[in-house]
Order: C-alpha cells, then sequence, then structure tokens
C-alpha cells in the first residue's frame, strides 16, 4: 500500500474507531512490524490503544467466523492471566468492519521490545516457556470442546515426496536450474522420515502463530503474547518447535542454553521431553516447508527469514538429538 494509500486508511480508521469507543485521538505512530496487517498505535483522551486492519488479501485464507473466536478467546486469556492486549468491544463484537468494508481491532496498547530473531536470552526463554505453558492450559481448560480434526492433516511421507518430486519436474520442465538444489534439499530431508516419526502428536488448542515479531520483551521476561488471529485446534507441538527456531536460531546455530531456559520454564506446568522437542521442529519444518520452500518468492522480511528456517532444519533434522543435547558448560543440566 502506497504511503497516500495508508494515509487514507488511517484517517478513515480512526474516525471509526472514535466513534465507536468515544475517544479522541491526540496521536498516533505506525508500527512497522508483521506482515501485510498494518498497525498504528494511538495515544488518546482515554488512553493507549493499538489499532490493527487486517490486509484484505490475506483475509481471503481465512474463515472470517474462526478468527472472530480466537479473537473472543484473546480476551478469554487476558481475564485468566496471560499477558496479552484486552480487546475493545462494541455490541458485543471484537472484531469491526468500517463503512468502506476494511476489518480492524482495538485493543489496549502493551509496552514491551521486540527482539530479533534468534536472539532471545535464557531469562526470556524461561520466562516465555512458563507463560506458553500456561497458556496452553487456558486454552484447553474445558471450557473449548475439541474438534474432531486438527486444521494441519498430516500427509503422508509418500505423498510428500510426490509433491517435491511435481515441484522438481516443473523445474525442469521451465529451466528453473537455480531452483532445483533448495527443493532437492526438502525432498531429501523428507526421504529421512517415517510415517510413525509423528505417531505421538499432541491435538489441542493453540497459538499456531508463536514466532519474535508476536512477543514483547522485557529485559529478562516476556511482557505480552501477541496476535491471536491464526488461534485453532492443531497440534500443540506446532506451537513449540515455531517457538524454539524463531527465538533461538541464529548465524545457522541453535542456542541450545536458550532452548533449556524455555523447557525449564514450560515445564513448571507441562510435561517436556528431548523427544518431543525433536518431533516438535520436525513438525513445523514438515507442515511449513510447502509454504516457505516455493517457486513463487514471498516478499518481505519476514518470509526470508522463515526460509532460513526451514533450510536449517532441512539439513539438521537427523541431528536434532546431537545439537539439542550438546554440552556448552559444566554447569548445564542436560535435556532428559
Amino acid at each position: 500500500m502506497s504511503e497516500l494509500d495508508s494515509k487514507a486508511l488511517w484517517e478513515q480508521l480512526k474516525e471509526e474507531a472514535e466513534e465507536r469507543f468515544n475517544f479522541q485521538v491526540l496521536k498516533c505512530t505506525p508500527i512497522q512490524r508483521g506482515w501485510l496487517n498494518q498497525k498504528w498505535k494511538m495515544e488518546t483522551n482515554k488512553g493507549t490503544f493499538l489499532i490493527k486492519q487486517y490486509n484484505r488479501e490475506r483475509m481471503k485464507r481465512y474463515d472470517l467466523q474462526t478468527v472472530k473466536s480466537a479473537l473472543h478467546i484473546q480476551n478469554y486469556s487476558f481475564l485468566n492471566g496471560i499477558p496479552c492486549p484486552e480487546l475493545l468491544t462494541h455490541d458485543g463484537e471484537v472484531l469491526h468492519k468500517s463503512k468502506y468494508g476494511e476489518l480492524f481491532t482495538v485493543m489496549r496498547f502493551m509496552e514491551g521490545d521486540l527482539i530479533k530473531a534468534g536472539t532471545a536470552t535464557t531469562q526470556q526463554m524461561e520466562s516465555l516457556g512458563a507463560w506458553i505453558g500456561k497458556l496452553h492450559n487456558v486454552f484447553n481448560d474445558g471450557h473449548l470442546p475439541p474438534k474432531t480434526e486438527t486444521v494441519f492433516q498430516l500427509p503422508t511421507i509418500g505423498e510428500r515426496l510426490a509433491y517435491w518430486d511435481s515441484v522438481l519436474s516443473h523445474c525442469e520442465e521451465e529451466h528453473y536450474n537455480h531452483l532445483k538444489p533448495a527443493f532437492q534439499l526438502q525432498k531429501e530431508a523428507t526421504s529421512t522420515l517415517d510415517d510413525s516419526d509423528f505417531k505421538s502428536l499432541t491435538p489441542g488448542w493453540c497459538h499456531r502463530d508463536l514466532w519474535v515479531d508476536n512477543l514483547l520483551f522485557s529485559t529478562n521476561e516476556v511482557k505480552a503474547i501477541l496476535d491471536y488471529d491464526r488461534m485453532n485446534f492443531d497440534f500443540i507441538e506446532l506451537d513449540l518447535g515455531r517457538i524454539i527456531i524463531s527465538t533461538c536460531l541464529l548465524n545457522g546455530k541453535l542456542n541450545q542454553e536458550a532452548v533449556q531456559a524455555f523447557v525449564k520454564g514450560y515445564r513448571d506446568t507441562n510435561k517436556l521431553s528431548i523427544e518431543k522437542l525433536i518431533v516438535s521442529l520436525k513438525l513445523v519444518w514438515y507442515m511449513e516447508s510447502t509454504w516457505w520452500v516455493s517457486i513463487i518468492p514471498h516478499e518481505g522480511e519476514p518470509p526470508k527469514r522463515f526460509k532460513e528456517e526451514i533450510n536449517w532444519l532441512a539439513k539438521n533434522l537427523g541431528n536434532l538429538e546431537d545439537i539439542l543435547l550438546e554440552k556448552r558448560s559444566k554447569n548445564i543440566h542436560v535435556l532428559k
């Protein structure tokens, strides 16, 4: 969206928010993070809020009712002590539609710092582990009935190998020789797996979008867990693997001390073994590899980072146990 379009969008949403919530915007600051959706920090005569516009093209991929349900669950999480923004409601709705058809939410602004991918400290990771454990327990406390199917339907290894073969064939036909090594890497990594690798997954209600841009930190702890839009019934392991690869992978190396700190925090409320963590990382790769390693490139920095994570996982699927168990000092307690 151009600068002019962005300004016009802001003016439209500002007017809508002031009318619905009976406040006056005194100052606004664009927030440059996330992917495609636009956000502004609003300082008003009734406090500081964040307004979020949902990108129309991106929303075509989601069921509107599912998004609305996820946002109501965000407020449920807030009421149950999870550090997440409280969404403002109007006529019982948390997802609002402007007179021009723009979908948006308004929530209380939460202070905290974004961190760069792979740079979380051990203190931050222990705090994150503790809060994600509590979040999973709030999601799965019985107020939401389980679904009969998870969002991610696992393809068989044979089906996934056939997919990569088809992509490689397309590259051959179109003479995309420069792309073939990336797809060959994914195929070779897939061939190291067996369908039994995913036999003991844990279905449950999950956040499904836990990466660094959706987390705010102080120096030593988590301040906010953001963006519940994709929250749904899926495999708990997907949350765990996505957190670890996003916060702990830097310059081709996984920060094992940070991983252990996350596990320590998560174990305050839930069980988490080395075997489950390895499966979690494999599952994130298995689901996301076809998204981020594709013939049509994704634009922007987040997809570039996601692709780096997927390629690292593809290269290291068989070494995850050695990587996670590496002793960097005699003072580190090895995961069991």
